[in-house]
Parts: C-alpha cells; sequence; structure tokens
C-alpha cells in the first residue's frame, strides 16, 4: 500500500445498502469482506464499513457542522485529493448516478494554489466524504489560469453586451414605432379669424 494513503472505518446501518454505493456508485474495488464488514479501495485508499445495527434500517451518523466560506461543512469527514481530470471524471460519474451532494461541485477560481475543486456528499448512513483537486501539472495550472481569467471578465463581458443591446434595440423600436402609425402628431392651433382674442372652436 502506498505509504501516502490511509485507511479509515466507517459505520453503516445496511452491509448491501453500502456495497451498492461504494462500488456501484463511488466505483470502489471491494477487497476481503464479511457478513458485518466490506472492504474497499478508494483511489488507493482502504475505507472499511462496519455494521452497526444500533442505527436501524433508516438511521443516520449524527454529524455536527461548521461555517467554511458560507458553507456549512460536516466537522466529521474524510477526503482525497485527485488530480483535476480524475475529480472531473468522478463528479460526472456520480451526476450520472443521480448523487444528491450535500455541497455542489464548486472550483476555488481564487484560491491558491488556483482552482481547487471541491465536492461533498453522503453515503446512505450519513458519513460524509470530501473530494478534492488541485491544479498540479503544468497543462492544468495553464488551463485553470486560463479559467481564472475567463472567471474574472464573465461579469464585465456580460454587462457590456446589455449595454449593446440597449443602445441597438432603442432605435429600432422607435423605427417600428413609426412604420406601424403608433407615433404622436401635435395638433396645429386653430387660426384666429381677427386680431382679437382666439377662441378655440367647440
Amino acid at each position: 500500500m502506498d505509504p501516502t494513503s490511509f485507511q479509515i472505518g466507517v459505520q453503516v446501518r445496511d452491509i448491501a445498502e453500502a456495497r451498492r454505493f461504494y462500488q456501484e456508485v463511488l466505483g470502489c474495488s471491494e477487497g476481503p469482506s464479511g457478513e458485518e464488514w466490506l472492504d474497499f479501495n478508494l483511489y488507493g485508499h482502504q475505507i472499511v464499513c462496519r455494521l452497526n445495527p444500533q442505527l436501524g434500517k433508516q438511521g443516520r451518523v449524527v454529524s455536527h457542522f461548521h461555517l467554511v466560506e458560507g458553507k456549512y461543512v460536516p466537522v466529521s469527514h474524510f477526503a482525497v485529493v485527485l488530480e483535476m481530470r480524475k475529480w472531473r471524471s468522478l463528479v460526472k460519474r456520480l451526476k450520472q448516478h443521480r448523487v444528491k451532494f450535500f455541497i455542489e461541485p464548486y472550483r476555488h477560481l481564487k484560491s491558491a494554489p488556483p482552482a481547487q475543486g471541491t465536492v461533498f456528499l453522503l453515503d446512505p448512513s450519513g458519513n460524509a466524504l470530501e473530494v478534492q483537486s488541485f491544479c498540479n501539472s503544468a497543462e492544468e495550472l495553464s488551463r485553470c489560469e486560463r479559467q481564472r481569467t475567463l472567471a474574472g471578465w464573465i461579469p464585465w463581458a456580460v454587462l457590456t453586451a446589455f449595454i449593446l443591446c440597449c443602445i441597438l434595440l432603442l432605435p429600432k423600436k422607435s423605427e417600428d414605432k413609426i412604420a406601424a402609425g403608433d407615433f404622436a402628431v401635435p395638433a396645429r392651433p386653430t387660426p384666429c379669424a381677427s386680431a382679437g382674442p382666439c377662441i378655440p372652436s367647440p
């Protein structure tokens, strides 16, 4: 096993349910297992799921949360760090399986190192998993830098497009009104027959 890998044990409410989630949804390979425990390989890390009957069939582990960058993050969670390409591939896989994310996938475009990817999800028993990624390779760093620059220009591009639309559409609306005869011409005053005060005709 890679010396940088970790092993973590989590409690689950149902063995078959845990097997479906970690094997079919996350794509983990299953190792040795028993009637009350499962062993999975999650990107080189060992996840051991142990049955806790006290949770019950619909029970979930109790989580506490703290606020980080405007998002409530589970205090108790385990995390893996992937290459950006693998992170995007996993996020795509999770979406295909219609996983309900605890924190939707997002990119820290202003972080250092740039463009850290993060996603939080819960297994059926409520155990929290965070998957992160960083732009490490030269190719990814270049791509992340382009995305960060683009993200900075997008608000200005939207504002510029809005202003241009307003400028181009206003004359068009005036021309359409004239073509449709939807305009008012001020009435000419009634000429007076004499030099006296002018009384408009009824």
